[in-house]
């Protein structure tokens, strides 16, 4: 795809909402070993992973909630602050060493310079996000991790909480990430949706996903927005 046609599939964006590790920057997390901290606890509360249909570690502590909440809701509750003690721990470990992306900065300032809005949404927690980015409020207009959140992406509830922050519409928001989650994300609420090759997922994944454009790095959402 040409960077005209890109620029097309972008016309009249009025507003850019950004992941946060993986786009923006560099945690490093442990997710093999988070993983497997919580499926032992989970465990211990009778509870085995083929009992489980969720993919993804926050919403499989969700439905563990409500299987042991079943029977006994004290227990249900304890399971749940646990499990999300395990990701904090876990979390925060690698923000000691986490860093911004080379650009990362630079890409915000440089979006809100020509009147977009900014918004970071992350399924990390919050501490974990300030101690990489201390001053991430000077460089977006909202900022939205997990804990402010019920409900996380790829739930629609969390984009169209940053939309209605930023007085834009669905359909004025592009959501950039590094992960076929925030594509799903982007997509289910109406947004146009950009990968970055920063993470994980190859470009054939993000066009399986239906990507409007796949990009190198964030950086590069400049050169498509502001030229």
């Amino acid at each position: 795809m040409g960077v005209h046609n890109k620029q097309d599939e972008l016309r009249g964006v009025r507003a850019v909402v950004f992941d946060f590790d993986g786009t923006l920057a560099l945690l490093n997390i442990d997710f093999s070993s988070m993983r497997e901290r919580v499926f032992e606890l989970m465990r211990k509360y009778g509870v085995h992973e083929g009992m489980i249909e969720e993919r993804y570690l926050l919403e499989i502590i969700d439905e563990v909630v409500q299987i042991i909440n079943e029977k006994n809701t004290v227990a249900a509750a304890t399971f749940s602050q646990e499990a999300h003690q395990i990701l904090h721990e876990v979390e925060l470990k690698a923000a000691e060493e986490g860093k911004l992306l080379r650009g990362a900065k630079e890409t915000l300032e440089s979006l809100r310079g020509k009147g977009l809005k900014v918004g970071i949404v992350t399924r990390n927690c919050e501490e974990a996000v300030r101690k990489v980015f201390p001053d991430v409020e000077k460089y977006c207009d909202v900022f939205v991790s997990r804990d402010a959140i019920r409900n996380v992406k790829p739930h629609p509830e969390h984009l169209t909480f940053v939309t209605k922050a930023l007085s834009v519409s669905e359909e004025e928001t592009v959501m950039v990430g590094d992960h076929t989650i925030d594509i799903q994300a982007g997509k289910r609420v109406g947004m146009r949706t950009v990968g970055v090759l920063t993470g994980r997922v190859k470009r054939e994944e993000f066009e399986k996903a239906g990507a409007d454009c796949v990009l190198k790095d964030a950086s590069d959402i400049c050169s498509l927005l502001l030229s």
